[in-house]
């Protein structure tokens, strides 16, 4: 028979023996007295570098400039103008504005309006048969600051307005979406352009307009999402501020969206302004990083939100209203390639590039819609010179610049700084200028 033999340690040795080291888990947190380092992330409370400036009120502490309102039926010389109280209100909630546009640096968001590109666009919206256009220039040349232009006309004019601010949601992943049927819907992103459109057009327009058919649409209502009824909108009775007011549950929003478009090309009462910024990611990127079951890319034109912008485009939706339009602007900071030239005609058809270089299918759909190019100029020397007096009068160029030389060098030497007359980078050797 075996017998155990066990050793007995002293108080002493216990206490000198060596504890355990703890196994380091999953988490984050470092072990130890060492406190982790705090990290940046986007569902954390800290912010990076450009949201927190654009977010921080910092132009509260901006001088003020006596600049006159703008108003896009009375254009003369260039010159750096303001928006009223309600422009300002309708521009915020269509996202117009851009953190990258320095309108911290004044009391509230500020226009340049040219002979050569805000009135310009506006001629030619008005003059052209199809009313479709692309606005395209080199980055920071004021693509987004005319679209806002245009949306300010819209206003004034009583037209509504169905704006696409950023367009890299349809495409980069990050929101729910599903199969129905032959196509996916985006529910979440669907409720998001339904909210805007409701809330940033007037209500009196909204409830002017009624329905051209009967719907049968589904309702939750309360904090019980569960719970769901049917309701009935009539034709000739029931209004497009009735249809957008309905909650619709995720799985049925699809619906709420294609009686939306429906309603919107139908009437004739007010004119539509369809405007998307970024559209050049659109061209650029139509394989987008959903994945169906098969772990492949989907196409944009699968996606019912996708299809509905290309069916504006090319002309398969049409406005019944008159004086409607549809207004694309290109970004600088997606890439190039061969699918915009190629739909503007400006380059041919070249069946050996890969999809790439150039997607065929968005090529035709500009085409078939007769898209035109509105390309936006740089300032000239009289241009720059106007927004070095406003600078000056906001306080933004500082005294230290004018001591050895005249306001006219100065003006000569940004414009030369600002690459012959880019507004943003003129904005930037005057603020980030390092002496």
């Amino acid at each position: 028979m075996l017998r155990i033999n066990t050793r007995h340690f002293s108080s002493g040795s216990a206490i000198q023996a060596a504890a355990k080291k703890k196994v380091q888990g999953f988490s984050k947190a470092q072990t130890g007295t060492k406190a982790a380092a705090k990290r940046i992330t986007p569902g954390s409370l800290y912010k990076r570098w450009q949201p927190t400036v654009a977010t921080a009120n910092l132009h509260k502490n901006a001088t003020f400039v006596d600049l006159p309102m703008f108003n896009p039926n009375n254009i003369s010389a260039a010159d750096v103008h303001s928006f009223s109280e309600q422009q300002l209100q309708f521009l915020y909630r269509l996202g117009s504005f851009k953190q990258n546009q320095f309108n911290e640096l004044f009391t509230r968001p500020v226009s340049l309006v040219r002979d050569t590109s805000t009135k310009s666009l506006f001629d030619t919206l008005q003059k052209s048969e199809n009313k479709k256009v692309v606005i395209t220039g080199e980055p920071g040349v004021g693509k987004s600051t005319l679209l806002a232009q245009l949306h300010a006309h819209a206003l004034e004019n009583k037209g509504l307005v169905l704006a696409i601010s950023n367009s890299e949601i349809l495409t980069n992943g990050r929101i729910d979406f599903f199969l129905d049927g032959d196509r996916y819907i985006q529910p979440m992103y669907i409720k998001k352009i339904l909210t805007k459109f409701v809330k940033s057009n007037k209500k009196e327009q909204l409830q002017s307009i009624k329905l051209s058919k009967d719907y049968k649409l589904v309702h939750s209502e309360g904090k019980d999402l569960s719970v769901k009824r049917n309701v009935n909108l009539s034709a000739g009775k029931s209004t497009l501020y009735d249809l957008l007011s309905i909650k619709a549950p995720s799985r049925y929003r699809g619906a709420v969206f294609d009686a939306f478009l429906k309603e919107l090309t139908t009437q004739s009462k007010h004119p539509v302004y369809f405007t998307v910024d970024n559209f050049s990611h659109l061209l650029t990127t139509p394989f987008t990083a959903y994945k169906d079951t098969w772990n492949k890319n989907i196409h944009i034109l699968k996606f019912q939100v996708g299809q509905s912008i290309f069916d504006l485009i090319s002309g398969d939706l049409k406005f019944a209203a008159n004086d409607s339009c549809v207004v694309l602007a290109t970004s600088g900071m997606d890439r190039t390639n061969r699918t915009l030239p190629i739909g503007l005609k400006k380059l041919p058809h070249d069946p050996y590039l890969t999809r790439y270089h150039y997607e065929q299918l968005l090529a035709e759909k500009l085409l078939k819609g007769k898209v035109q190019e509105f390309e936006v100029a740089k300032l000239n020397k009289t241009e720059v010179g106007k927004l070095m007096e406003f600078y000056q009068k906001a306080g933004v160029v500082l005294d230290k610049d004018l001591q050895n030389k005249t306001f006219e060098q100065l003006t000569e030497e940004k414009y030369f700084l600002s690459g012959n007359g880019n507004p943003r980078e003129l904005l930037k050797s005057i603020t980030l200028y390092p002496f």
